[in-house]
């Protein structure tokens, strides 16, 4: 599933459970001004040889090389559940 669908639907599922406590960030990276902007963290995942896409939680990595839309809601759920964030609105 292309990355920008994953995104969607993540970003959707989360409004159903969390209303507008967290926001959904989507940074095509074969866009130049997005390159430009976050050039150092791009040069960092080259680095470590990493595939995209790369999912992140408050610049912390959650998934790379692959996203599936269950698994990924799953993982940021447990982020913010960690984070003491109301799960029922």
């Amino acid at each position: 599933m292309p990355s920008l669908k994953v995104a969607t639907n993540v970003a959707l599922s989360l409004e159903r459970l969390v209303g507008a406590q967290v926001s959904v960030n989507y940074y095509d990276l074969d866009d130049a001004a997005v390159q430009a902007q976050h050039a150092n963290q791009l040069e960092y995942f080259a680095e470590e040889g990493w595939p995209y896409p790369i999912a992140l939680f408050e610049d912390e990595v959650l998934f790379v090389g692959g996203l599936q839309p269950l698994k990924l809601l799953a993982a940021v759920v447990e982020q913010l559940r960690r984070r003491g964030v109301n799960l029922s609105q």
